[in-house]
């Protein structure tokens, strides 16, 4: 499949205010690295945004989407529960909504292909198809329809960026969505689906050996056709919230943003776009390590290290934001913490 005007240049980030932020933090009260990875936090956000003292302003953006692979008995929800949580969201008593609250960070959210969503929340639809195509039989979506998702999330992305967002977490919700998350990391690794495969929302043990079989049918029917291009790779294995995902990362390295990675789905996202634009891999943040399988792989290949780990597994974002109130921390303690000069201790 054609590229052309779908990756966009990924802006490096700013190492001169990285450098600066670094050589405050060897100046501030207290000895040299007591602070642990919070002093590498506050120095990779100087980087991302520019600035050697950053309080950052971040936006959480939650993509929706139903996947026809569930139709093979992979989840342990049935179909409408993706829009029910997108109505949860957006009325405020879901898991991500409690987080961006407390983190004070704004909340998103984007159907990108739900079969049933709420009348009465707020959120954007861009237009994709509910649910995708069963990736067990067929690519998940149509060549346009790839296209058309990857520059929905490349447009959220620019929104942010003129509205003076610094940082972005990728958020999802989808019923069944861990199989192509497994699926785009299968490939993306050349792992096993037995290497892969988790319990994703909770499957027994015959609902994983169902999930791992699917994996394998759907590798060995698409793997062909995407070893070397990966917007085919997602067309095939992917579906609507994976593709605006991964358009949204490709945008904040576009526009000079900074993206906290969350779980397992929203990492395989960020994966793809790696894959498209290696050099992404500077604007990211890995925000936890959930105990999905196939999340380890994705972190390894990314060579990305986890700030948070919780054994957590629910995602919406929820990972992300959690780590972003270490983030907050790490530049708060970076901006308000004095030096040994201005405190007048001896160093």
């Amino acid at each position: 499949m054609t590229i052309t005007n779908l990756i966009p240049a990924i802006r490096p980030i700013d190492t001169v205010a990285r450098n600066a932020a670094l050589a405050r933090q060897a100046q501030l009260l207290k000895p040299p690295g007591s602070l642990g990875r919070l002093e590498e936090v506050a120095g990779w956000v100087a980087g991302v945004t520019g600035r050697e003292r950053p309080r950052p302003r971040t936006r959480i953006v939650v993509a929706a989407a139903d996947h026809g692979v569930a139709a093979e008995g992979v989840s342990a929800f049935p179909q409408e529960v993706t829009g029910q949580m997108l109505g949860a969201f957006g009325a405020g008593f879901a898991a991500i909504a409690v987080l961006a609250r407390q983190a004070g960070a704004e909340l998103v959210l984007v159907d990108a292909g739900v079969i049933a969503p709420p009348p009465d929340v707020a959120h954007e639809d861009v237009g994709l198809p509910a649910p995708s195509g069963n990736l067990a039989l067929e690519p998940a979506l149509r060549a346009d329809e790839v296209r058309s998702a990857l520059r929905a999330g490349r447009a959220l992305a620019a929104r942010a960026a003129a509205e003076s967002i610094d940082l972005l977490i990728a958020g999802e919700m989808g019923i069944a969505n861990t199989t192509p998350a497994a699926c785009l990391t299968a490939a993306l690794t050349g792992l096993s689906a037995d290497a892969v495969v988790g319990r994703g929302t909770g499957v027994d043990d015959a609902g994983l050996r169902r999930k791992r079989a699917v994996i394998e049918r759907a590798l060995a029917l698409h793997g062909p056709f995407v070893a070397d291009d990966s917007v085919e790779l997602l067309r095939r294995l992917g579906g609507g919230e994976l593709a605006v995902l991964c358009g949204l990362a490709l945008g904040a390295g576009e526009h000079g943003l900074g993206l906290i990675c969350d779980g397992v789905i929203a990492t395989a996202a960020v994966a793809v776009a790696v894959a498209m634009a290696p050099e992404l891999r500077h604007r990211l943040l890995a925000g936890h390590r959930s105990v999905e399988p196939a999340h380890e792989h994705l972190l390894t290949w990314l060579g990305l290290r986890p700030l948070v780990e919780l054994e957590l597994r629910l995602g919406e974002g929820s990972g992300a934001a959690t780590a972003l109130l270490l983030v907050q921390a790490a530049c708060a303690l970076h901006d308000e913490m004095a030096t040994f000069a201005e405190a007048g201790v001896a160093s």
